[in-house]
């Protein structure tokens, strides 16, 4: 399926509100020695090591925490850890109504929970070698989780948005939308209104998260949904004309759905399959891998939620 065009659809996601014309909107600089002298300082490299990944990373380009996770010499947790901690990039006040408190990436890069996300994002990373690394498509598929899983794609969408640069997060969850709530977003038009073609601007909405935009489910009908279902989203993101930024979807299926996953991920970097111990049935967790299997999707991992 490919995105039926709309007027004036912009090639780059703006600042300001909404999508639309002007300067694309750029995460800030980082100061990238920054991360070494702190690896150096709090005992996780050795001087020796520093060459070995910086050069790693020029050869391979990588950022730093990325390279000494691929030598082996840092684990994820500590390389997203220092990464957080090296004032690349804006964290928001205690406090902040803008964003749900649950949303715990976006305010403290220190939170146990947070750490999780950064791990689960190294291993999408990981899965997803061949992508383009900063335009990556990349998906959280809930298996009858409930809400714990929309909670840790949107702290996932945060985190990417802080190491990786612009992201951004569509709510692929039509019939249970939820992310507008933790990003304080109103739902008025989002990816059903984009399917239908009834948007005349991309309906991304730019969060208080650095670098972090979000597309809502929008009020879908029933035929909007079923767009959904009919090819591959990554397809139709790539008709969106968006460079640079890397895209994470949230899809969710319930008891009793019998969704194609795997033709509508198919052409995805890397999907991670969220359950729920005691209400994910094993039958549908196998279907839904055999799918994505047999489309070639790459699974990074599965989340217990």
């Amino acid at each position: 399926m490919r995105l039926r065009s709309t007027a004036g659809a912009p090639h780059q996601l703006a600042s300001g509100g909404r999508a639309g014309g002007g300067a694309a909107l750029r995460p800030r600089a980082r100061d990238s020695h920054n991360f070494a002298r702190l690896a150096v300082e709090h005992g996780f490299l050795a001087e020796a090591d520093v060459h070995k990944v910086e050069a790693h990373a020029r050869s391979q380009g990588l950022a730093l925490h990325d390279a000494a996770v691929d030598l082996g010499l840092l684990n994820p947790e500590d390389a997203g850890m220092l990464a957080a901690l090296q004032g690349g990039f804006a964290l928001l006040p205690e406090g902040d109504q803008r964003v749900d408190p649950l949303v715990v990436a976006a305010f403290d890069p220190a939170n146990a929970y947070a750490a999780k996300v950064r791990t689960i994002r190294a291993k999408m990373r990981a899965a997803a070698k061949e992508g383009d690394p900063a335009a990556l498509r990349l998906a959280v598929l809930a298996i009858e989780a409930g809400d714990e899983a929309a909670i840790m794609a949107a702290n996932l969408a945060v985190v990417l948005a802080q190491m990786d640069g612009q992201t951004m997060l569509i709510d692929v969850d039509m019939g249970r939308p939820s992310l507008d709530r933790l990003f304080r977003i109103a739902n008025k038009a989002g990816l059903a209104e984009q399917l239908m073609g009834s948007a005349a601007l991309l309906p991304a909405a730019r969060t208080a998260v650095e670098g972090l935009w979000l597309m809502t489910a929008g009020r879908a009908s029933g035929s909007a949904a079923s767009l959904v279902t009919r090819g591959p989203l990554a397809e139709t993101a790539n008709g969106w004309g968006l460079r640079d930024t890397s895209m994470l979807f949230y899809l969710a299926e319930r008891k009793g759905d019998q969704t194609p996953y795997g033709s509508i991920l198919a052409g995805f970097d890397a999907v991670v399959i969220v359950a729920r111990r005691g209400d994910t049935a094993i039958a549908d967790m196998r279907r839904v891998i055999d799918d994505l299997d047999r489309h070639g999707v790459p699974i990074a991992g599965t989340v217990i939620a």
